[in-house]
């Protein structure tokens, strides 16, 4: 009893400060890339240096998360689940393709036509160098570190579109915002409820490579990630 008792205190201050680090990372990290882009303060250039060294911490502070199996993160089933995935890349396909045709109807398939070795280099190097390490930072090392500190998987869920959503703020425009708010409810669910991070990824990837193909790219594009 008197062990249990002498856990407990050291226990709160744990959770405050993992709370503190939730904030930091999903909250003040972008506002504050994002007003910083917005004065000129950090180069376009710079953007990729910032991307990098959060996806280090993201990895650190996932190391040292008690519980934290890299064999079963690494080895979860790729699709768990077939027909949502389905519903997913058609839903995904005809809903951008008919938003591209409503708000940027010459760009259709701009991308492609007028740059497709750029286009290719894009469909290769995406999934690696942005999807595979936005994974690491709003699903995985959200869930496994501060799933605790949202009342259920729901509200947790929520938190974590928010957050993706929030770090693409930086390329001012609301097409950003939304369609990765969206995008983010879909991949956190995948991620969470499915027990796959291979599955958010997938989704992920799809999502993204239907983006740049069908013209809305652009919203997308700041010279970093």
């Amino acid at each position: 009893m008197t062990a249990v008792a002498s856990v407990a205190p050291r226990a709160k201050p744990l959770r405050q400060w993992r709370r503190v680090e939730c904030v930091l990372i999903y909250l003040a990290a972008p506002v504050a890339t994002t007003l910083l882009v917005a004065s000129g303060d950090l180069a376009k250039w710079e953007l990729p240096s910032a991307f990098l060294a959060l996806f280090a911490l993201s990895l650190f502070l996932l190391a040292i998360t008690p519980g934290v199996s890299w064999r079963k993160l690494l080895l979860s089933h790729p699709v768990p689940a077939w027909r949502p995935a389905l519903v997913f890349v058609v839903a995904t396909a005809l809903g951008l393709l008919a938003l591209t045709y409503v708000i940027l109807p010459r760009g259709l398939f701009s991308f492609p036509r007028n740059a497709p070795e750029m286009w290719q280099r894009v469909m290769i190097f995406y999934p690696l160098l942005s999807v595979l390490p936005q994974g690491i930072i709003f699903r995985a090392l959200f869930f496994a570190r501060y799933r605790d500190l949202f009342p259920n998987a729901r509200v947790a869920i929520l938190a974590s579109a928010v957050a993706f959503s929030l770090a693409h703020l930086f390329f001012m425009n609301p097409m950003a915002v939304g369609l990765t708010f969206v995008g983010g409810l879909v991949f956190a669910w995948a991620h969470e409820t499915k027990g796959s991070f291979w599955f958010g990824n997938l989704l992920h990837a799809f999502g993204g490579w239907t983006i740049f193909t069908v013209g809305l790219g652009r919203y997308f594009y700041h010279g970093a990630i």
